[in-house]
């Protein structure tokens, strides 16, 4: 009778147990976990205890709402450097998605699919995998999803060195989030820029997208995405050869890694820091760093870069045979990821070879490949010349190339006079070599002409020339595509159609240079009154249209009030000293629900700017049914 009872309790105990653990999982929703996002991005490392401790009752959940706790399980994983279980998790998502699953969770995972493919170094099926998501994302109308992976691929094609198609995929992406409000989205694209410009020595621009994209995380409270973007501020740092800035963020960097337990993070942070101190010439310190790297769970990407400077170290510390070890690590790592051949990441290879053959007093052997490496790299100089690359790559490339040329060339001299068996062919080599990089300087030269040419005629074709802002077809365009992504609701945006009061006695009275200098003046003053992102073109004559995006009709009246009044303050000088003021009238016309095509917002804000003409000039008019 004992035994039974015990045995009847036990029983009861176990099953309110399990009742209980089926009650909490019925509890979180696939609309739950959808929620938890933001706080995954504040702090994910209580959330994802939390998720862990779901998962343990996983069978209580619908099979939609167990992959939605995957994919947010992923989310945190990924957040906290958990690359292991990540790739884990997106394996365990994948092999559950039917036919049956929702496109969302679908293409949520597809991007993640391509994420994991992209640190192993598998950059085309990280490519393949990202399109086939946002391919899904956009059939099914999923903005954020779509967005999300574009700039996700963006990074891998410019880890690829595809640095145009890298801008051109990320502006559309910032177009969507811009269109979407989404201030998380245009941060996380706004750090992708950052990292982008980075790799292209744009090294402002890559700062100055770092520092927008830091600003949001931190109004957000983004701790893990506050850590990445001073990293990002970090490695520009280091590309500038500012390195005692370098050095200090990288500091701020490990700092702020704390909101999470995993010690794999510090990879990182020990990898800009050793990288760091190698280019600045402190090989003891940046070895014994990088060693610290190597032993934690990095990309393998990184680690072949790690070794590169491991090799220069051991080169410039005599250790030759180590030297060789690293080089031949790094040649292996790159053989594994195709899609990085002939890329300046594995040209250095070249380079440092070349320079561990001179250390070993192989000359000629150390000459010839080194003008190998010139050659390819000049080449993929001319290749990669785009509006971004040109300005700033060929000039300091081909003078850096200049001096180690001609350094090399007196170094081969010296060997050639004390071997004077080698001395005709020596010089012969250098004279085809000059020849070589004339022809190359030569080839960058016209390259350097078309692009600019072909610049200057793609500028004009979207300027006005007397006023300096976009012109009538760019502009209406422009609109165009924003329609195109607006929802249609109340504040997604505005436009402003205005011109100047009298423009014709202006002419009349001054001559039409004065009046040329007027609409320069106050496309100057409306450009300056404009805020970041809004648009300017003019659309004729002395009429302009200004494009508002996230703007409502009340915060556009705002905006024009202030716009008419710095133009009536501005003070125009004509020849003869006279100074005259001029004014302008503004009708404004707001998207909404019933109304989402261009040609109706311009006919709306036309009939308000005729409107503000009737009522005296000088006038801000919203347009009223």
């Amino acid at each position: 009778m004992l035994q039974f009872r015990c045995a009847i309790i036990l029983a009861c105990f176990f099953g309110a147990g399990l009742f209980s653990a089926v009650v909490l999982a019925n509890s979180y929703s696939v609309e739950h976990f959808k929620a938890i996002g933001n706080d995954i991005n504040r702090n994910p490392h209580p959330v994802y205890q939390q998720l862990l401790a779901i998962e343990n009752n996983k069978q209580a959940l619908s099979d939609e709402a167990y992959l939605w706790l995957l994919y947010r399980k992923a989310h945190a994983e990924d957040l906290l450097y958990f690359h292991k279980e990540f790739e884990q998790t997106v394996a365990a998502a994948k092999a559950l998605i039917t036919d049956q699953t929702s496109p969302e969770i679908r293409a949520h995972i597809g991007i993640y699919s391509g994420v994991v493919a992209e640190r192993q170094g598998q950059y085309g099926q990280a490519i393949a995998s990202l399109r086939a998501a946002m391919a899904l994302a956009k059939k099914e109308n999923l903005n954020y999803a779509y967005t999300w992976g574009k700039q996700h691929l963006a990074y891998s094609l410019s880890l690829t060195e595809l640095y145009e198609t890298s801008l051109s995929d990320l502006q559309e992406a910032y177009v969507e989030a811009f269109a979407m409000d989404d201030h998380f989205l245009i941060a996380v694209i706004n750090e992708t820029y950052g990292a982008v410009y980075g790799y292209m020595h744009e090294y402002d621009k890559s700062i100055e997208y770092y520092n927008r994209a830091l600003d949001t995380y931190e109004r957000l409270g983004y701790r893990p995405f506050v850590a990445e973007a001073i990293y990002g501020l970090a490695s520009t740092y280091r590309y500038m050869k500012q390195y005692d800035k370098a050095i200090a963020k990288f500091n701020l960097y490990l700092k702020r890694i704390n909101y999470t337990t995993n010690r794999d993070i510090s990879y990182f942070g020990a990898y800009g820091l050793g990288m760091t101190y190698a280019e600045q010439g402190d090989c003891s310190k940046a070895i014994a760093t990088i060693d610290n790297a190597l032993m934690l769970n990095g990309q393998i990407d990184y680690d072949a870069e790690l070794y590169k400077q491991k090799a220069s170290c051991f080169i410039k510390q005599g250790k030759l045979e180590e030297a060789e070890e690293n080089i031949v690590r790094a040649e292996q790592i790159f053989a594994k990821m195709p899609e990085l051949a002939d890329t300046t990441w594995t040209l250095e290879n070249k380079k440092i070879r070349a320079a561990l053959l001179y250390a070993r007093g192989q000359y000629q052997q150390s000459y010839q490949l080194l003008k190998d490496y010139y050659e390819a790299y000049s080449s993929l100089l001319i290749n990669n010349s785009t509006r971004q690359l040109i300005r700033v790559r060929a000039a300091m490339e081909l003078e850096r190339q200049s001096v180690e040329l001609s350094l090399l060339e007196q170094r081969s001299r010296v060997q050639s006079l004390q071997q004077a068996s080698k001395e005709q062919s020596t010089w012969q080599q250098i004279t085809i070599t000059a020849g070589i990089a004339t022809a190359l300087v030569l080839a960058l030269t016209i390259a350097v002409v078309l692009y600019l040419k072909n610049k200057r005629i793609y500028e004009l074709s979207i300027t006005d020339p007397l006023s300096g802002v976009f012109n009538r077809r760019y502009v209406f365009e422009y609109l165009d595509k924003l329609i195109a992504t607006s929802h249609g609701r109340n504040g997604d945006l505005a436009i402003l159609l205005f011109d100047i009061d009298n423009f014709k006695q202006v002419n009349d009275n001054y001559g039409h240079p004065f009046g040329d200098e007027v609409i320069y003046r106050v496309s100057q003053i409306a450009q300056d009154t404009l805020r970041v992102g809004d648009v300017l073109g003019r659309i004729g004559g002395e009429e302009f249209l200004c494009i508002l995006p996230r703007t409502d009709a009340e915060q556009a009246e705002t905006i024009a009030k202030r716009l008419a009044a710095n133009i009536q303050q501005a003070l125009f000088t004509n020849e003869s000293g006279q100074q005259i003021t001029i004014t302008c009238s503004v009708g404004i016309s707001a998207i909404d629900s019933s109304m989402q095509d261009r040609a109706t917002l311009y006919v709306q804000s036309d009939k308000a700017l005729y409107q503000a003409k009737m009522n005296g000039k000088n006038q801000v008019v919203i347009y009223q049914e």
